[in-house]
């Protein structure tokens, strides 16, 4: 934990200072002594626990002697106030240290297979304490998830345009008319193509909300066409598929080992046809212009191992 990140024991005890006069008082049965351990005056602490009961209109202690004891309200209320004590060190210890944080991430169901899990098997190597909440799901939703402060970070493609947002590009994809092999634009595979050579067939396209078929609209907005529209798929391994098959054929990211057999890839002719992969996060952070240093430390690793690791594990 940075020297100057707030102490986790000081926020809870800013958050509740009930709930650990309970404690105190269960703990040490002395009013003085209970005090001492908070660290407040004992009158201050009379006074606050006498406010206390008459507000929740109970006597939470009886006098013993020279001490006092929880009564029965305050045996049955003391466990849940330890829970809800160690509840509130957890979220301040993840809002606070590095080591110990929690990092929420989106990624797209194409990361999934094999670059999410191994970003973060390298990462957790050095921090196995820092948990992950993960979310896998469509361009659109994972954009909608990070401004909705609802996510840390994002692995995404294309990148945002919100100014809310900032981002890093890790990865450049060429994205590739994907034709089948018996198509008539397949005998001139390194041609580049102008989209509108494949006006008049049909395409195989990804679902709404999908970040290729956001770029494939931007590519066919600015060619002037609109496409016939045979399928839509979920993913770029099914649309890859069908347009083997015969069904149409697509836009899709240039395949790392090689086009798909039974299809033939063409560069696109005329258009900015590429495809970043990036990570992407609020501009103020998710944490209302506070960013936990776990979140700092993962985006840190993602920017310095992504641009090597995921032309190796995309396609």
């Amino acid at each position: 934990m940075k020297d100057d990140a707030p102490d986790p024991d000081a926020l809870a005890r800013v958050l509740a200072p009930r709930l650990r006069m309970i404690q105190a008082i269960a703990t040490t049965e002395h009013i003085t002594q209970a005090a001492e351990a908070l660290g407040i005056p004992q009158p201050t602490l009379s006074r606050s626990l006498a406010r206390l009961q008459q507000e929740l209109g109970m006597d939470l202690l009886q006098r013993t002697g020279r001490g006092v004891r929880l009564t029965r309200a305050g045996k049955l209320l003391l466990p849940h106030a330890e829970r809800a004590l160690a509840d509130l060190r957890q979220a301040t210890t993840e809002l606070t240290d590095a080591r110990a944080g929690r990092v929420a991430l989106t990624f797209l169901p194409t990361l999934g297979v094999e670059v999410v899990p191994t970003l973060l098997r390298d990462f957790r190597t050095d921090h196995p304490h820092v948990r992950f909440t993960l979310t896998q799901e469509p361009w659109a939703q994972s954009l909608h998830r990070l401004t909705q402060g609802k996510a840390d970070l994002a692995l995404t493609s294309p990148l945002p345009s919100d100014p809310a947002l900032t981002s890093a590009t890790l990865h450049t994809q060429a994205l590739r008319l994907v034709v089948p092999e018996h198509h008539p634009l397949a005998h001139t595979p390194h041609t580049p193509t102008p989209v509108t050579a494949a006006a008049g067939g049909e395409f195989i396209l990804l679902k709404p909300g999908r970040g290729v078929r956001h770029l494939t609209n931007q590519i066919t907005e600015h060619a002037g066409i609109t496409p016939r529209v045979a399928f839509e798929a979920d993913d770029i391994s099914t649309a890859r598929g069908l347009v083997a098959a015969g069904l149409g054929v697509s836009i899709l990211p240039a395949r790392p080992k090689g086009p798909l057999n039974g299809t033939v890839e063409l560069p696109l002719h005329g258009t900015d046809a590429r495809r970043p992969i990036g990570l992407a996060w609020p501009r103020q952070g998710a944490g209302g212009g506070y960013e936990p240093p776990a979140v700092t430390l993962f985006r840190d690793h993602v920017r310095r191992v992504g641009p090597h690791l995921i032309p190796d594990l995309t396609g």
